[in-house]
């Protein structure tokens, strides 16, 4: 009889064949590159990236957000005066927090507890002490047990075995393990993709944005990696980011039209 996973121990890769989509987010990736975009450019596009990964997390969550709304809490331009602008601006200032991060120090940018506490959109709030959502499958781990789950995940993350993962994959592993341990009370998934977010930034690619085309790919790669099966999330993954190097592209030729003609 197969045993059941050990929850314990962070997911791990079972099945790699990583070479086609890698060679394809690199190619978007250098084709980016390629555009040579001024910083004016750079700080349009980021504030571009920057509303779809507001728009799109949230939408994921089933908030009724419209894109318009996200553009306007990236501008900054109100006061966060209803209860979808607070979050949206908690969400961004968390997806700022990273980008910062991973553009300062690279690959040497590190998720710790406290900068994961830090990135929780909930201000304020630590760890759960309660149980958790006890409908999920499998249940969530006893709270105890988390300050030292979360320890234990975050130094196998500076471990050679994780660093020589690609920034895909190593993403990947992260988003599971977080959602696997459910550390808060409320927003795990949403605090989870953004510290995710941080192992592709830190390799100067977009953060994960999953769209509505792939919100059922991607839940059922959340069920496959409860099984410690990451592959399935590992593809989706790959696939948002190389969507979101393909319109970055495209945003970014679209901008320079404008401006020549």
């Amino acid at each position: 009889m197969q045993r059941p996973p050990n929850r314990n121990a962070p997911p791990i890769l079972f099945a790699r064949g990583t070479s086609e989509w890698i060679s394809r987010v690199n190619q978007k990736h250098k084709q980016l590159v390629e555009l040579r975009c001024s910083t004016e450019q750079t700080a349009k596009l980021d504030r571009w990236i920057e509303t779809e990964f507001v728009y799109a997390t949230l939408k994921l969550e089933g908030v009724n957000i419209e894109r318009n709304d996200a553009a306007r809490i990236v501008s900054g331009t109100n006061d966060p005066l209803s209860e979808i602008e607070r979050t949206g601006t908690e969400l961004l200032q968390s997806l700022r927090m990273i980008t910062s991060l991973g553009r300062a120090k690279g690959k040497a940018a590190e998720l710790t507890s406290d900068l994961l506490l830090d990135l929780h959109s909930i201000h304020g709030e630590g760890f759960r002490t309660t149980a958790g959502d006890t409908s999920r499958v499998p249940q969530p781990l006893p709270p105890a047990h988390l300050p030292a789950l979360v320890e234990t995940a975050f130094r196998w993350y500076t471990a050679e075995s994780f660093v020589e993962l690609n920034p895909i994959e190593q993403a990947s592993i992260v988003l599971l393990r977080l959602i696997d341990l459910q550390p808060f009370e409320q927003a795990n998934e949403r605090t989870a993709l953004v510290a995710a977010s941080l192992f592709t930034v830190r390799s100067d690619l977009p953060p994960i944005i999953i769209k509505s085309e792939l919100a059922s790919t991607y839940r059922n790669a959340l069920v496959e990696g409860s099984r410690m099966n990451t592959k399935p999330m590992v593809e989706t993954i790959a696939e948002a980011v190389e969507k979101s190097l393909e319109e970055l592209i495209e945003e970014a030729k679209h901008r320079e039209g404008k401006n020549r003609s």
